[in-house]
């Protein structure tokens, strides 16, 4: 406009508009730039013809924007900031706003946002951006209202100074009518939608060129390896029938030397008993050279041992035995233990017979268990003769009492009484004595546990004395079957359910009042790391850490008339049935024991 009219321009910048404004009325200025169309009606200034307008936006940090979008939600005051002039108060978005401050410029609104002194301002769309971008802090903000409204920019000058005010219309006036104007504009003043608009514009066609190179990559590339293939796949063919030929030439060869090298013995045998193949165990065992072998047909009916093994597990049956059997054989007037498996591999019943010559570790197995029963026979006689002891010395009180007392009938009721208990307790305590030395013995077989504890649990409680407090309880939420000596842990089961309503009983007898309610006993059956578990809970009197410790041992005992052999007889048992025990214990609360085996999956 200056070039156009002829003017020179010098320019003078101010802190706040309304210095300016006072510059311009004292005479210092000539005009003042920007001004809000609508901010002035002073009859000493004019305004010229609008040169610009923008539009109104609201922008919020971007945690006040739930605040700004909701405001039922959120009942706090907001404090809004706007430039004088550039809209009014009923044109404020409605929210719960309190102090709304009126500022000077959109510089002044951006450092009050910035500086948290008001939760949102209203001001040009594009200067706010502007602002926020160079500061680079535009993630942080978000515009919540987009154009609330306009603003058109004018230039100020004095009402007298006609010449100038009509040079600077001239001039806006051509500049709009040249087209420039909006050459100038969209050079200072970005058009941020048609930016976007562009952006996604170019990353679209962008992307469909990457689309179309990397498509065209990749048939080119399918192409030439298809072609590539083609020309190998005669070479490649060969090459891995000759591999597939040797792979499995190895792969005999492995497994011919493998089954060879084993510690155990195996026999591949028809189902008509017709040896097809034999590793060096088995040679051994039946007495014929790696030659021979291969040269004869042979039949397990001709090899003796190896024949008695055979029929000793019923192999020639339609089934197999999927679980390994000790068999013990007569051979040569010397007792052998073998431990044999008979296995069918194919639809033909044909079997693979694997056989394990542990003579030597069942002879070493039973000196460590003779030189263990030795130290705790020794410990169990040290206690019999201390728990035989009391009852013989009063049986032997009252023995000596007979000839003076003998006819006082206070004398023979308290005897009649007394002295048949005492000797009771001596004969339970040589039975447990007898079946620990001596436990039961007979053959295992598949039990199902439900019928384990429904017998135990029945047993047990015709024991108990104080039924109506105390609370059986019974959960066979997993009932499967184990293979153990049924009456051996039917009777390791009777001890701990017998211990545990003694237990309970004690606990009541000291204070029943307590437990108006009773005590619970609980059995109960679920699956616990790939094993079967059988527990035994009370509420009984519990133990501590170094009870636990010492439960198992001979003739210990937390019970005042306990003669200690239950707990003793009862690891016995399990452990004679692969089995293993656990305790759980907290004094004066609760007892849990529990018994794993191995699922029986017949």
């Amino acid at each position: 406009i200056a070039d156009n009219e002829n003017l020179i321009v010098e320019y003078l910048a101010f802190g706040q508009t309304n210095k300016s404004i006072e510059a311009l009325e004292s005479g210092i200025v000539d005009a003042v730039l920007g001004v809000a169309s609508k901010n002035y009606s002073d009859p000493m200034l004019s305004r010229t013809h609008d040169i610009s307008s923008a539009d109104l936006c609201m922008v919020v940090r971007n945690e006040d924007v739930n605040r700004i979008l909701n405001p039922d939600q959120d009942s706090r005051v907001l404090s809004v900031a706007f430039e004088l002039g550039t809209i009014s108060f009923s044109q404020l978005p409605p929210m719960n706003t309190g102090n709304n401050l009126v500022m000077g410029n959109q510089r002044q609104l951006y450092d009050a946002l910035k500086s948290r002194s008001v939760n949102a301002v209203i001001g040009v769309k594009e200067s706010i951006i502007y602002m926020l971008e160079e500061d680079g802090t535009s993630d942080s903000y978000t515009i919540v209202h987009n154009y609330i409204s306009s603003v058109s920019y004018s230039i100020l000058t004095r009402r007298n100074d006609r010449v100038l005010q009509n040079s600077i219309n001239r001039g806006i006036g051509r500049l709009l009518a040249s087209g420039k104007y909006e050459f100038l504009m969209h050079k200072w003043i970005k058009d941020i939608e048609l930016e976007v608009a562009l952006r996604t514009r170019m990353r679209k066609i962008l992307s469909y060129i990457v689309l179309l190179v990397l498509a065209a990559i990749l048939v080119i590339s399918a192409i030439g390896y298809m072609n590539y293939k083609l020309k190998k796949i005669v070479d490649e063919k060969t090459q891995e029938v000759r591999k597939r030929a040797q792979q499995l030439e190895y792969e005999s060869i492995f497994r011919q030397r493998l089954v060879e090298l084993l510690p155990v013995g195996i026999m591949m045998l028809k189902n008509d008993g017709r040896v097809l193949t034999m590793n060096s165990i088995i040679r051994s065992l039946a007495g014929i050279d790696e030659k021979k072998a291969r040269e004869n047909v042979w039949n397990v009916s001709e090899l003796n041992i190896l024949n008695m093994l055979y029929e000793s597990m019923n192999c020639n049956n339609a089934g197999a035995i999927d679980r390994p059997v000790n068999v013990k054989i007569n051979v040569n007037s010397e007792n052998r233990i073998f431990r044999c498996q008979c296995l069918n591999f194919n639809i033909e019943n044909d079997k693979i017979m694997v056989v394990e010559d542990i003579t030597r570790e069942e002879e070493e197995k039973q000196e460590l268990f003779e030189a263990k029963k030795s130290k705790e026979l020794s410990r169990i006689i040290a206690g019999m003769a201390h728990e035989i002891k009391n009852p013989l010395m009063s049986i032997n009180t009252f023995a000596s009492l007979i000839e003076k007392q003998g006819n006082d009938d206070d004398f023979k009721e308290l005897f009649a009484d007394h002295v048949p208990k005492e000797v009771e307790r001596i004969n339970r305590l040589i039975n447990m004595l007898i079946n620990y030395t001596r436990p039961i013995r007979s053959s295992k077989e598949r039990v199902l546990i439900s019928e384990l504890l429904n017998d135990s649990k029945y047993i047990a409680k015709l024991s108990t004395t104080n039924s109506n407090k105390i609370i059986f309880e019974t959960d066979v939420s997993y009932d499967a079957y184990i293979y153990v000596n049924r009456d051996q842990i039917k009777q390791a089961l009777i001890n701990l359910i017998l211990n545990s309503i003694q237990s309970v009983e004690e606990k009541l007898s000291q204070n029943e009042d307590k437990y108006p309610d009773g005590l619970h006993v609980r059995l109960s059956s679920y699956p616990l790391n790939k094993s079967v578990c059988i527990e035994v809970y009370d509420e009984g009197c519990g133990m501590t850490e170094a009870e636990i410790e010492k439960c198992m041992e001979p003739f210990f005992s937390t019970k005042a008339k306990g003669l200690g052999m239950g707990l003793a007889l009862t690891k016995q048992f399990v452990n004679q049935n692969s089995g293993k025990i656990e305790f759980e214990s907290r004094k004066n609360e609760f007892t849990r024991i529990r018994l794993l085996f191995e699922e029986d999956m017949k």
